[in-house]
């Protein structure tokens, strides 16, 4: 150790002695604290010093590296490394690394030979997670997170019936910063939280698919958040009376039973969906299809209905006409003109008007 960073060091040593043991297990993320040889280290990926470390530049800097680990030692030395085997010279107590960071006396920076070992993904803006339980991070978290964030992460378990959700810390003052979940499928806002909603307790969601989004604006930021989750499968319930029957078989009884419910329409539907999804819906082009036919239906009747009506009519009409052909018009009035030297002819003639003088039974 150089002349510098032992002055240093002798500087900070208060703060050291006020550093507890606390410290090391609040701090997400940590992997333990273990021995560093030198040769080689537990990290054998890139190395980098300052004089303003922190954990989450450390960590940030592997992360954009694309490392798994990140390490630090001293309070100013990170190291970057994909090391499966960074166990391999032993771990030792937490107080071993112990030493407060040059850049932040509020954490944990290894020690003296001591490295303190992270998950790069602590304060990754963004991820994909598949695993039944893990740990989110805010960006940047430990440290605060920063401005114009927008992150999402997606937290699908295949299989899961629910899935339980706990923020162990949120510290989120602005009312425009916000944490929310979504449905996965529906990319619709399940919960919502910000500056002035926090979240009170635990929950559970029933899906197995859902998205953490979280938004900053450009003032007022804080720590940030981290939430564990663990995904729950569906419990199956006990039926002894089919329970020696495969799940065709049981399919084909619910189909048959459709079919003798539904046998005057004709049409059977059989919807299946798996029970870790959203239920599923009708295509809209069928329902469409139903209710044209539905509409073509009623217009034939109509139709059919209207036609037999107006044939009807025309055959009454008909008959009307040759009825009054043989009885001739009701308002006519039957003259007899009678000569003597000819046959009596009857035949249909109006009476004159009251002005004519002459006598309707004297012919010219």
């Amino acid at each position: 150790m150089d002349l510098w960073t032992l002055s240093l060091r002798i500087l900070l040593l208060p703060s050291v002695l006020v550093l507890c043991s606390d410290l090391f297990h609040s701090v997400p993320g940590n992997l333990g604290c273990f021995k560093d040889h030198g040769n080689p280290p537990p990290l054998t990926g890139i190395t980098e010093t300052s004089n303003k470390q922190t954990i989450q530049t450390c960590i940030t800097m592997c992360r954009r590296q694309r490392y798994k680990y990140a390490g630090l030692e001293s309070g100013f030395a990170c190291f970057c490394g994909n090391n499966a085997d960074y166990r391999k010279h032993g771990e030792t107590p937490s107080t071993d690394c112990n030493s407060v960071c040059f850049g932040d006396h509020t954490q944990p920076c290894g020690g003296d030979g001591r490295i303190i070992l992270f998950d790069s993904l602590i304060g990754a803006c963004g991820g994909n997670y598949t695993k039944e339980a893990s740990v989110i991070y805010s960006p940047d978290f430990p440290d605060s997170y920063g401005s114009g964030k927008a992150c999402y992460w997606t937290i699908q378990v295949p299989g899961a019936a629910s899935i339980h959700f706990n923020f162990t810390f949120f510290d989120i003052k602005d009312s425009r910063d916000m944490v929310e979940l979504l449905d996965g499928y529906t990319k619709q806002v399940l919960v919502r939280f910000d500056g002035r909603n926090h979240p009170s307790q635990s929950f559970n969601i029933s899906l197995d698919f859902v998205i953490l989004y979280f938004f900053s604006d450009r003032i007022n930021h804080a720590q940030g958040f981290s939430l564990v989750y663990k995904a729950y499968k569906e419990r199956t319930m006990e039926k002894p009376q089919v329970s020696n029957q495969t799940q065709t078989e049981l399919i084909t009884q619910t189909a048959n039973l459709s079919i003798n419910a539904a046998r005057s329409s004709k049409i059977l539907y059989v919807i299946t969906t798996s029970p870790s999804r959203p239920t599923g819906q009708v295509p809209g082009w069928t329902i469409y299809a139903l209710t044209a036919l539905l509409i073509l239906t009623l217009i034939a009747i109509l139709v059919k209905a209207l036609l037999h009506l107006n044939i009807k009519s025309q055959r009454l009409a008909t008959t009307t006409s040759l009825d009054s052909c043989h009885r001739g018009s009701a308002g006519e009035i039957w003259s007899i003109f009678y000569k003597p030297s000819t046959s009596i002819s009857i035949f249909p003639k109006k009476l004159k008007g009251p002005h004519d003088d002459r006598n309707p039974l004297v012919g010219e």
